[in-house]
């Protein structure tokens, strides 16, 4: 079983959950912490039982309640080295642990519990964008927000999935 919900999309934040039966993640952190917490109590799960916060990118929309999250809860935080640097030089996201931060490559799965993920390059006017693809047994879903341009190597890499969630 594999599981998405958007607690917020759009320009006035984002934010997704993903999970399965005993791990779950977040995907941005775009709204504020209130909201987030609402939103996972409204599906049934809390807070502090987020297994991380995957960034796709630094824009205010996708981390303005990042840091309150990490503070709060102290979440692992994924991203790339450039999405995290630029988090850094985000002031209203305030001061987050360095530790919390786990720096990813696009390209490269890695795992969460019982998920797969594999972070895909994408093109948006950011630091180092990603789109996530999580999979879970047979289950394969993506995430992928403020997409731009696309090529053959991403579409190829959406194929057989059981769901996209996608903003563009």
């Amino acid at each position: 079983m594999l599981e998405l919900c958007s607690i917020a999309s759009g320009s006035s934040g984002n934010c997704i959950c993903v999970g399965s039966s005993n791990t779950h993640v977040l995907i941005d952190a775009g709204i504020s912490g209130k909201k987030i917490e609402n939103g996972l109590e409204s599906i049934g799960l809390k807070a502090d039982e987020m297994s991380g916060i995957l960034v796709t990118h630094e824009h205010i929309d996708h981390v303005s309640g990042l840091g309150v999250m990490a503070r709060r809860y102290h979440i692992p935080i994924y991203a790339t080295e450039g999405t995290i640097e630029a988090i850094y030089n985000t002031k209203s996201v305030g001061k987050i642990d360095k530790e919390l931060f786990c720096p990813i490559i696009p390209g490269q799965p890695f795992e969460i519990g019982q998920l797969s993920i594999n972070p895909l390059h994408i093109s948006h006017d950011a630091a180092d964008p990603v789109a996530y693809k999580v999979t879970h047994g047979k289950h394969k879903m993506a995430v992928i927000t403020d997409l731009g341009t696309y090529d053959d190597e991403l579409i190829n890499e959406l194929q057989g999935l059981d769901a996209l969630l996608l903003e563009a």
